[in-house]
């Protein structure tokens, strides 16, 4: 296997100083291995860099690849773009906070299908019942549901007798 050429997009001064300001895990780990594999002072193979930095060398030689493509920008996560574009808009979804505050429109508690169908009826967002109890926790409401009570338990009136009367001999 003939070896990769490493492009100098930036010295590796800069590649470090990179490594050291990124947040990112995954950004930061392949910046090390751009560091390591632009070091002049000990030229290391991406095998070499791989052991260093915890990675496979088929992932090393791939961020090689993309860094001698696409510079910089090659080791960004790509992961963080993706996905779809979010079904409410930021003024429906203040509109859904407001909405949850109140009681649903056929009274009880608000559900994820109740939430699912106001969604519908409202702006013509059509999703599942699951993703209705999903913006309902997301907006920070909880199902409110009445604790159980058992069926021979006492009344409050007999509750309050028992109170009064227990332990005053």
């Amino acid at each position: 296997m003939r070896r990769l050429a490493v492009q100098r997009h930036l010295t590796a001064d800069q590649a470090r100083a990179h490594y050291r300001a990124c947040a990112r895990p995954v950004e930061k780990t392949r910046w090390h291995a751009i560091w390591l594999l632009l070091r002049t002072d000990e030229p290391r193979t991406p095998a070499q860099v791989a052991d260093v930095v915890g990675l496979s060398a088929i992932a090393v030689r791939h961020a090689l690849r993309r860094w001698n493509r696409l510079g910089p920008d090659g080791l960004t996560d790509r992961r963080r773009a993706n996905g779809a574009a979010p079904r409410l808009t930021a003024p429906q979804r203040a509109a859904l906070r407001a909405a949850l505050r109140k009681r649903p429109p056929d009274g009880g508690l608000w559900s994820g299908p109740k939430v699912a169908r106001y969604a519908r009826d409202r702006w013509g967002v059509r999703v599942s019942a699951q993703a209705g109890w999903r913006w309902l926790r997301g907006l920070g409401f909880t199902l409110q549901v009445p604790r159980p009570a058992h069926p021979r338990a006492a009344d409050a009136a007999a509750r309050r007798r028992w109170k009064k009367t227990c332990g005053r001999g």
